[in-house]
């Protein structure tokens, strides 16, 4: 049994002793005075009667019914019960150890403007309507605590070791300061830098932003956390600098400052490192300041790097973000930011491939550096002159120059001959990828009650270019294939212009039935033009190839009409159905001797959603055309060893997809359980038809083929024990798999590819006093590759990842951080590194008032094995793969926290 194995038992066996303990347990009724009815919705909450810090919260049922467990006993308690509308209920509750106590029906007054208010305190959590508040008062944070702090202290709440949140297991997906986007879409900004004194309430609700009519379930929207602030933030200047030097040249510095004039709020940022990271947070870069609040896309496409995709990276940034709001109904924001980073790659590449009486092995080591930057420029206007309207206009520009080099040696050889061919590589690249987008929203509700109208318009446009310079040096080792050079330069011009319009209008036909009707039109033009040039024998790129040129151009027209009726069946259970007609028309523009293709294709997709209170259940349908790309009539070739081939006669795929979902939250037992699963069934797709002899030649085109299905499942159990403010626990169970099955063709043998995955994971968390912090993780993950039709082996790879933290904050004034982390990779190929040990180690002093001053020494990657190794199978193929990752430093590092209040 391995290590390993026995950390799961233990981990296992913890967390079964965390979920037997037994305690007293309390339960009643809740009913209106006046007409004796249950009352839905009510706030029950049981506090320390010393200093109302909160022990435990629930919410009545639709029968006023409520049962509160696992509470402490021979403790002087108070039972709070509240409800908008109703005067609130208070009693001084002692239980003894395993009681079960019956409150009987409790009768809530309606509430008296006159009613009698209790000093000092507050009621700890609310419910109103679909908001969830808790007063920060009946928390007891650290000093010099941030929002994160008081978050892990929240019933319900769980923050992961990545900084990410859930919400009762659901994932949140905005931080919002006073009801503002002021940090953008990533909430860790906000939890990482803000003090926890700073905050009065802190309110959970759905994300409906961008959903008013609550066409979505609860299943399918995260949660947003608003964090009031207390008045003294109104008018403030908050913000922090920070500077670090280390060992092997390793830096860091940046700022940030904020500055908040009751609805005028203004940031700069600015930061630069060679620390392969984004300097703040993971997301600080464009969501602290509320950068991404204009919708522009910094974030999420991928420029921001990070050292989980390998490499060394070093980087600038800065920008300001400007938000203001007109009174209650005009919200307004102007932004800018510029990233510039370098990034250094080393590269190794196994792959090993069965064929015909050989076993093919190339070799392949790249060097490579990539080089980019980024302005963008976004603004946004939402304005919502009265209650039943909303218009929104988002407009982004982004200019992006990018530069790259890369000089590679591959190495091929069989099990008959020790070597076939040595391929030395150079690469150079500069491009330009520019782009303008809109989107433009105007929602109404209408006289009808439930009836609704949203229209929806957007343009996007883009112009990518680029030259390429690409020297290929093969020296052969067999009569097969000749040893030459292939130098060659080609430029490449891309544009895209994509302009749509959508309308949905909703209308109900009595209490049960409603109808949609939802009209989408959408017409975009992509052009591809590349001109590839040989070197001539004067030294200069003027040898034009027609043959490895072309002049691709599509225009593409699509129109749906989609029709849906929604049918309650019970208050629990909602009936979708619905007919999407849908038109395609595209040209085919390949400006050769083949002619043009004009391609029309008229559709039509059902779909069903059941809804219930706790699950969905859906099915849709789709078309993919194929890449236009895919269809050129002409043979490229690639290298001297690869060339590749259109197909103009593709047509499009059709997908199928199939999804479940199921969730449920207690909120006395502290516990959710969330089920996802789905199929995606595939026909008429495309698939790469390749042939590959034994000496490394590889020639391909695509195909439309029957298809291929995907499944999915997961489930994921979670336990929180917060109900005492000394120590608390959480825990975590995940069961995660996946099956595919996909047609292949490789050296003329039709097959099917099997993939299996099977990840299982753990997690345990402790808190005591926000003094100590806990956390441990285990992830093992399994996937096997089987394969139908052909002959071909068996692949089976297996990946350990054990990940713990500790966060001390003894004694005062000191932090001690530590995290050590476990890879184990045992079925990697021979020369990969198979595993390692990574330890980070940290020690913060705190100093001046308020601790706003900090110095932090700390040591990454203590042992000097960090690694980023990685193996797959693919067709007949077992890849092995390993990057250059940062690995040991020491850096220390000064930070100062600026907090001004007017």
């Amino acid at each position: 049994m391995t290590k390993s194995t026995y950390l799961t038992i233990i981990m296992m066996l913890f967390s079964a002793m965390l979920f037997a303990q037994s305690k007293s347990t309390l339960k009643g009724i809740v009913l209106d005075s006046v007409s004796k009815s249950p009352v839905e919705f009510v706030t029950v909450a049981i506090v320390n009667a010393k200093d109302t810090s909160l022990i435990s919260y629930t919410i009545t049922n639709k029968n006023g019914v409520f049962s509160l467990t696992g509470l402490p006993a021979n403790r002087e308690t108070k039972l709070i019960v509240s409800s908008m509308g109703y005067s609130t209920y208070r009693k001084l509750i002692i239980l003894k150890p395993n009681e079960v106590k019956d409150m009987g029906a409790i009768y809530l007054n309606n509430k008296f403007l006159n009613e009698v208010v209790v000093k000092g305190e507050r009621t700890p959590v609310v419910q109103k309507k679909d908001t969830l508040e808790f007063n920060t008062e009946a928390f007891k944070t650290r000093p010099n605590a941030v929002v994160e702090d008081l978050l892990r202290l929240l019933p319900g709440v769980q923050v992961n070791v990545d900084g990410s949140i859930l919400v009762n297991g659901k994932a949140v997906n905005k931080m919002l300061i006073d009801g503002k986007r002021f940090f953008g879409s990533d909430p860790t900004v906000a939890t990482k830098n803000l003090d926890a004194d700073m905050v009065a309430s802190v309110q959970v609700y759905d994300d409906r932003e961008d959903d008013p009519d609550h066409k979505l379930t609860d299943l399918e929207v995260g949660k947003i956390i608003n964090l009031k602030m207390k008045s003294k933030i109104k008018k403030s200047t908050i913000g922090k600098v920070y500077a670090g030097i280390g060992t092997r040249g390793r830096y860091e510095g940046g700022g940030i400052m904020s500055t908040f004039r009751d609805t005028l709020q203004v940031s700069i940022i600015g930061t630069t490192n060679n620390l392969t990271k984004t300097g703040f947070s993971t997301s600080d870069l464009n969501s602290m300041g509320g950068f991404n609040r204009s919708g522009g896309g910094v974030v999420n496409d991928g420029t921001f790097g990070g050292s989980g995709n390998g490499g060394i990276e070093k980087m600038w940034s800065g920008g300001f973000n400007i938000n203001n709001d007109y009174g209650k109904k005009l919200k307004t924001n102007v932004m800018y930011f510029y990233y510039n980073y370098v990034k250094d790659y080393d590269k190794k590449l196994l792959t090993e491939q069965t064929l015909d009486k050989t076993l093919l092995t190339t070799l392949n080591n790249n060097v490579s550096q990539l080089r980019q930057q980024r302005h963008t420029v976004s603004s946004l206007i939402e304005w919502a002159p009265d209650t039943i309207q909303k218009i929104r206009l988002d407009v982004r520009v982004d200019i992006a120059p990018t530069g790259f080099n890369a000089n590679g040696a591959t190495n091929t050889f069989n099990t008959q001959t020790p070597k076939l061919s040595d391929l030395l590589t150079k690469q150079s690249t500069n491009s330009t990828a520019n782009e303008f987008n809109d989107n433009f929203m105007y929602y109404r509700k209408l006289k009808k009650p439930g009836s609704s109208i949203t229209i929806n318009q957007n343009f996007n446009l883009k112009k990518n270019g680029s030259d390429d310079y690409n020297l290929n040096n093969l020296t052969s080792y067999t009569t097969a294939i000749n040893s030459s050079i292939l130098d060659r330069y080609a430029n490449t011009k891309y544009s895209r212009y994509f302009g749509s319009i959508d309308g949905w209008y909703n209308t109900p036909f009595s209490k049960k039935l409603s109808y949609e009707i939802y009209l989408h039109t959408r017409f975009h033009k992509t052009s591809n033009k590349l001109s590839t040039y040989d070197m001539s024998p004067t030294g200069n790129y003027d040898k034009f190839l027609d043959n490895q040129s072309s002049n691709l151009a599509r225009p593409h027209f699509i129109q749906n009409v989609k029709n849906t009726l929604s049918y309650i069946i019970n208050p629990k259970l909602t009936l979708k159905a619905a007919i999407d007609l849908e038109y395609q028309s595209y040209t085919n523009n390949f400006n050769t001797n083949i002619p043009n293709t004009n391609n029309k294709y008229t559709f039509l997709f059902p779909s069903l959603r059941l809804n219930g209170q706790k699950f969905s259940l859906n099915y849709y349908e789709f078309a993919n055309p194929p890449d236009i790309t895919q269809m050129q009539p002409i043979t490229r070739q690639v290298s001297q060893l690869e060339t590749f081939s259109g197909n103009p006669n593709l047509t499009p795929s059709h997908q199928r997809e199939l999804s479940y979902n199921y969730y449920n939250y207690n909120s006395d037992k502290q516990s959710y359980f969330n089920l996802n699963s789905g199929a995606t069934l595939l026909t008429n797709n495309v698939i790469q038809v390749s042939t590959k002899d034994a000496n490394g030649f590889i020639t391909s085109t695509y195909a439309n083929n029957g298809g291929g299905w995907y499944a999915n499942f997961g489930m994921n159990k979670g336990k929180q024990f917060k109900k005492s403010q000394t120590w608390q626990f959480s825990i975590s169970s995940g069961l995660y798999a996946n099956y595919s099955q996909q047609s292949f063709f490789f050296n003329g043998d039709g097959g099917t590819q099997y993939g299996y995955n099977l990840t299982v994971g753990q997690a345990v968390g402790i808190n005591y006093k926000s003094i100590i912090n806990l956390n441990a993780t285990y992830f093992a993950q399994e996937a096997y590759t089987r394969y139908g039709g052909v002959n071909y082996a068996s692949v089976n790879t297996l990946r350990h990842n054990v990940t713990s933290m500790a966060t001390i904050s003894w004694p005062k004034k000191f932090i001690f951080d530590a995290q050590y982390r476990y890879l184990y990779n045992p079925q990697i190929a021979a020369g990969f590194s198979r595993s390692s040990n990574v330890v980070n180690l940290a020690l913060t002093m705190m100093m001046f008032k308020q601790n706003r001053g900090q110095v932090k020494l700390s040591v990454y990657d203590l042992f000097s094995q960090n690694i980023n190794t990685y193996r797959y199978a693919q067709n007949n193929s077992i890849i092995s793969g390993e990057q250059q990752i940062l690995r040991r430093y020491f850096l220390i590092n000064y930070q100062y926290k600026i907090n001004s209040h007017k």
